[in-house]
């Protein structure tokens, strides 16, 4: 009951932050892969080629989403919100328009940038910035736009492309930006932007919380965090993006693969919405060292037992892991550097896994091109997740704060 009186309460700004993520989907992988086909026929690109393509678009968009997360730190919510809508709504247009593959290349940079960055970013960095005790929860019910889009869109695109050409499809998608989402933030956020940009001004003048890049840099924890950080999003997208290759290594058919993202897409509204209130009872710092155990269970299902059963259970517990994951590391950022600079150090972090996501095909096309068998690649999964999951530990233990305490004295 204290759930629904919470959502209840604060749905105004909740649906800010689960409209933002839903929004995001246009910049992730699972929904531009669908006009793959269509730009490597217009573009006349081999799929090494445009992977290539897409790879530099999303390293150049980790490039620069540090100095643009930042941001949100110093400038009204509103305004930095309707930014990134804006640039969805020109990466949309460079799309549509592009006659070369140097405007799609800026239009996959731009989509990256606006949609899986910095969207992802203003969603999380808001409900981590604007709530206290209520923090998980908050986080949770705004990342249920994660498996909302997966689950629509995917459906809705592809219904597009069978009536419209790929270009106007793209089109579509600008228009929905510019005349639903961007009106939205400004009707949603109109009742609390007094309150929201005192905020941000407390923030703005409050020089002696700000943590610089470098400040974070020289915190130990932030060595033994970033393999929990970035293992997820650098599994979970090369198993995604080969899910064929592994369906057919496994002996799964393409059509059980697909039918078991219905269980990842359960799996991952669950876990975000019970994973809120334990955060906010026994804190992010306390369960994030144990948020990728359920992956690595799902690598041992499939490692173990390569059978029909086993793809449902492998997808679930990959869900689990990535619904439990955005809450617990924009909560987890909150808690170790204060409120007032967590877009700063989410924009980094967020750097990091969009980076890891961009090196993930490059390494698992390799594996798999040089005939590595799928369950050696398993095997690798789990042990470097459980070794993440070590290391996390490691971060929040009083003999190795110690250990540095001495160490830097």
């Amino acid at each position: 009951m204290s759930y629904l009186t919470f959502v209840l309460k604060e749905r105004r700004l909740l649906s800010f932050g689960l409209s933002f993520t839903f929004f995001s989907s246009f910049g992730q992988t699972f929904l531009i892969s669908l006009f793959v086909p269509y730009f490597l026929q217009e573009f006349q690109l081999s799929n090494a080629g445009f992977g290539s393509l897409y790879s530099a678009a999303t390293l150049t968009s980790a490039a620069v989403l540090p100095w643009l997360g930042k941001w949100i730190d110093h400038i009204p919510l509103r305004l930095y919100s309707t930014c990134v809508a804006v640039g969805l709504v020109i990466a949309s247009f460079m799309v549509a328009i592009s006659w070369h593959v140097g405007l799609l290349f800026v239009g996959l940079l731009l989509l990256r940038l606006a949609g899986q960055g910095l969207s992802s970013h203003t969603a999380q960095t808001a409900m981590a910035k604007f709530y206290d005790h209520q923090r998980g929860k908050a986080l949770s019910i705004s990342n249920l736009g994660y498996p909302i889009g997966e689950a629509i869109l995917p459906l809705g695109v592809t219904a597009l492309l069978t009536v419209f050409h790929w270009r106007m499809t793209w089109a579509t998608i600008l228009l929905i930006i510019a005349c639903i989402m961007i009106p939205f933030i400004h009707i949603i956020l109109r009742k609390e932007e007094g309150e929201l940009e005192e905020d941000n001004q407390t923030v703005s003048q409050n020089s002696d919380a700000d943590y610089s890049y470098m400040r974070i840099l020289s915190d130990y924890r932030f060595y033994f965090l970033f393999p929990a950080v970035l293992l997820p999003p650098f599994w979970a997208t090369g198993f995604f993006l080969y899910q064929v290759s592994v369906a057919e290594s496994l002996g799964w058919t393409a059509t059980l693969i697909a039918s078991a993202f219905v269980m990842f897409a359960v799996a991952r509204i669950l876990s975000s919405l019970g994973v809120g209130p334990l955060i906010d009872l026994f804190k992010a710092r306390t369960i994030f060292p144990y948020y990728m155990l359920p992956m690595a269970a799902g690598f041992v299902f499939a490692f173990y037992h390569p059978g029909s059963w086993s793809a449902f259970v492998y997808m679930a517990l990959l869900g689990a892991t990535m619904g439990m994951g955005g809450a617990i590391k924009s909560a987890l950022w909150a808690e170790l550097y204060g409120t007032k600079t967590v877009g700063t150090v989410r924009s980094m972090f967020s750097a990091l896994m969009v980076f890891s996501s961009a090196l993930s095909p490059f390494m698992m096309g390799w594996l798999i091109d040089n005939g590595t068998p799928m369950t050696t690649i398993l095997f690798w999964a789990v042990i470097t997740t459980l070794v993440g999951t070590l290391l996390a530990m490691c971060a929040f233990s009083s003999r190795v704060r110690l250990f540095f305490s001495r160490l830097t004295r």
